[in-house]
């Protein structure tokens, strides 16, 4: 699991996820990836285990976080696919970093 997590720490770096979430967030969303594809079920009662690092109310984040690493594998999602072009004209002189809001994935998706 460890590896699993790590892996898909790595693979965020590939996004602007780092200047827009806390570690906290990017770290639960990677435990929770790497937890899925080992089938290690973790605790989700009395509250899910992730609030215990992040707090209430943070379910969107988690779940904004988790679908982009995930559509770095998609090889059939244009966002991604621009999200990742569009990062590297924003560190060149007058550019700027990417919209906050070019990821439109949410819990229901």
């Amino acid at each position: 699991v460890a590896q699993a997590a790590w892996n898909y720490c790595n693979d965020s770096c590939r996004l602007e996820l780092c200047v827009r979430y806390e570690p906290e967030i990017m770290a639960c969303a990677a435990i929770y990836m790497a937890s899925c594809d080992c089938s290690i079920a973790l605790p989700m009662t009395p509250r899910p285990w992730w609030e215990v690092f992040v707090g209430s109310g943070r379910d969107d984040d988690l779940s904004t976080v988790c679908n982009a690493i995930l559509a770095l594998g998609d090889n059939n999602c244009s966002d991604c696919k621009y999200s990742i072009r569009a990062f590297i004209p924003s560190l060149m002189d007058g550019g700027s970093f990417n919209d906050p809001d070019s990821f439109l994935w949410n819990v229901a998706d």
